[in-house]
């Protein structure tokens, strides 16, 4: 398998790839679009994207992303324990004046920083990995926000470990191929849909035909529609798979009083690493 990450080597999205594909042909990327483009386009089999954290929630960019898919189906998922690291070249935390890590990152962590060391800058760039290269580079001064790997590939000292704010943050990621996922008997499946108006219940309706069918949705996030305010697509997991049975009895009334159903894919629930 070749599976597509957000790198380079050390990211979290690496440290996820190597868990979900230990004997893949990893290749790390620049951004999420690259990575769903090479799936779509069948340059690399299959990508790996972070979707939403315990902490942060969605990761927006991907969900975005995800929704111009037209070949690309989510056949897998796996949760990561995510543990932060303030990493630099040197060794005395009071010389940094700039930290940097992807946005999501930053956000997960940003009460340490206001709390103990305020007086550092927090600048966002592509990844957590990529963010240790250019403080390695820049030398003293400036640190980075990753994971042990990333420091020992880029040889960082690690100042403070565990600085993220929640203990128990945690980062699902999805997977994305060409093929469809076979039902287990675990599954979840992931749909996105909009509606023609707004009218007072539209949305219950839609919620209405799961709570009849006795299916447990485990997400529903809201995007806006980027058409005009006030028009949104809801994003939705629920329990099973698409061809299940009552599954397929809840897609078909969605599919009739809205405007839009996108089904990304069923898969099996994944593991907690």
């Amino acid at each position: 398998m070749v599976l597509g990450y957000l790198g380079p080597e050390g990211s979290y999205s690496h440290t996820a790839a190597r868990q979900y594909a230990r004997d893949g042909i990893l290749i790390g990327m620049k951004n999420f679009k690259q990575i769903i483009t090479a799936v779509e386009e069948g340059t690399i089999e299959e990508g790996i994207l972070p979707i939403e954290n315990s902490t942060e929630g969605a990761v927006t960019q991907v969900m975005d992303h995800l929704m111009a898919t037209s070949n690309s189906k989510i056949n897998g998922e796996l949760i990561l324990h995510v543990r932060h690291n303030l990493l630099s070249a040197g060794e005395n935390v009071e010389e940094l004046r700039y930290v940097l890590s992807h946005p999501q990152a930053l956000e997960q962590c940003r009460e340490f920083f206001e709390n103990h060391y305020p007086h550092i800058q927090l600048t966002s760039c592509e990844s957590t990995s990529y963010a240790c290269k250019i403080a390695r580079e820049k030398g003293l001064g400036y640190g980075a926000i990753a994971n042990n790997l990333a420091a020992k590939n880029h040889g960082l000292k690690i100042l403070h470990k565990d600085i993220q704010d929640n203990v128990n943050n945690q980062t699902r990621f999805v997977v994305i191929g060409r093929e469809n996922a076979a039902a287990t008997g675990m599954d979840k499946t992931s749909i996105a849909f909009s509606f023609h108006e707004d009218f007072p219940g539209s949305l219950y309706r839609v919620l209405k035909e799961f709570a009849e069918e006795k299916i447990n949705l485990t997400r529903i996030e809201s995007r806006p529609a980027k058409t005009e305010l006030g028009k949104y697509v809801f994003y939705v997991d629920f329990e099973g798979h698409q061809e299940d049975a009552k599954s397929k009895i809840v897609l078909n009334n969605i599919e009739n009083i809205t405007n839009k159903l996108k089904i990304f894919g069923s898969y099996p629930m994944g593991r907690v690493y």
